[in-house]
């Protein structure tokens, strides 16, 4: 079978790999849609700490093609969206369902035809999801553990910074988690448009227009009840603890570059009460982000699929932030 395999910056080549056999408890996938995630893009220009040669890809789905010993041939022929890794069991990030803190988690890329995981990695798709939207479950359950942290204040206003599909993600669970208004600052045109359509009151373009006056002026001097920085810049996430209100919540969802330095001044963190928070990874939300992806009306928020041999093109496409979602299609030509 073919792998796209990262070579350093951004290089990829086409391999062939051995088939992947389904060992006793595993499930071997036929990949369906792989995305391209931000932290993918990072670790090409060098802001992530991913070492190659490695496969990337960890937002996939496909059908299941084989089982092993132990598991239900009922699977195979299933559409299913896979969690693309898992731990050793018995360290205490495992026990406390933190996965992706496990120091010995096991990731399988899915830049890849087939890929074999463990049966409990796998979950059918409900009813109406179809496998280019589900390849979404695996971003939106980072963004669900993350707002998971907190309870969303009573008509809350949650300020979102960054229109790509993390930013988008968080906003629109925001919105099923009780926030009342909705803000989303991003320069691009496009991701303002694609906001509004999924319930952003408001959008601004911090390029034309100063976000805190806007802020400000919006919630009446007050800021925010939530800011949740979606880039991963720490200019931004500087910018973002300043729009906070008082006893607020500043929650981190874009990933900074390993090493990041924010000057803070914690007087004032300290007078205005606010509480930060980083969610890395998943946690245990993807079972329950599964069953929302048909709800939460994110269908075309994969705006690009390109085949496998195309990768490096597909990879240039995100790099460059145009559409909301890139995404790998290894089963097409």
């Amino acid at each position: 079978m073919r792998v796209a395999t990262w070579r350093g910056a951004a290089r990829f080549t086409i391999d062939d790999a051995p088939e992947p056999v389904a060992g006793p408890g595993q499930v071997v996938v036929g990949v369906h849609t792989a995305g391209i995630c931000g932290t993918d893009v990072h670790a090409t220009q060098g802001l992530f700490p991913w070492t190659p040669p490695l496969v990337l890809g960890h937002e996939y789905t496909g059908v299941v093609r084989e089982v092993g010993r132990g598991v239900s041939r009922g699977l195979v022929g299933k559409l299913v969206a896979c969690e693309p890794s898992y731990g050793c069991g018995t360290c205490p990030a495992c026990e406390a369902g933190r996965v992706s803190q496990c120091p010995g988690a096991t990731r399988v890329g899915g830049f890849a035809e087939r890929v074999a995981l463990p049966a409990s990695c796998v979950h059918p798709l409900p009813r109406g999801l179809d496998p280019v939207t589900a390849a979404l479950t695996e971003p939106a359950s980072c963004c669900l553990a993350g707002l998971e942290m907190f309870t969303m204040p009573p008509n809350a206003t949650v300020l979102v910074i960054g229109g790509g599909i993390m930013g988008l993600l968080t906003m629109v669970l925001a919105r099923r988690r009780g926030a009342r208004r909705l803000v989303l600052s991003d320069p691009l045109e496009e991701r303002r448009r694609t906001a509004r359509r999924l319930g952003a009151q408001t959008v601004i373009d911090p390029a034309q227009e100063s976000l805190r006056e806007r802020i400000m002026t919006l919630t009446r001097g007050r800021g925010a009840d939530v800011v949740c920085e979606a880039v991963g810049k720490p200019e931004l996430v500087a910018e973002a603890l300043t729009l906070v209100k008082p006893a607020g919540v500043m929650q981190l969802v874009g990933v900074n570059p390993k090493g990041s330095r924010l000057p803070l001044d914690l007087w004032d963190t300290h007078f205005r009460e606010v509480r930060i928070h980083g969610a890395f990874g998943r946690g245990t939300a993807f079972r329950r982000a599964l069953p929302l992806m048909s709800k939460l009306g994110v269908k075309r928020l994969v705006t690009e699929r390109f085949p496998l041999a195309r990768i490096e093109e597909a990879f240039a496409h995100a790099a460059a932030g145009r559409g909301v979602k890139t995404a790998i299609a290894p089963g097409e030509a």
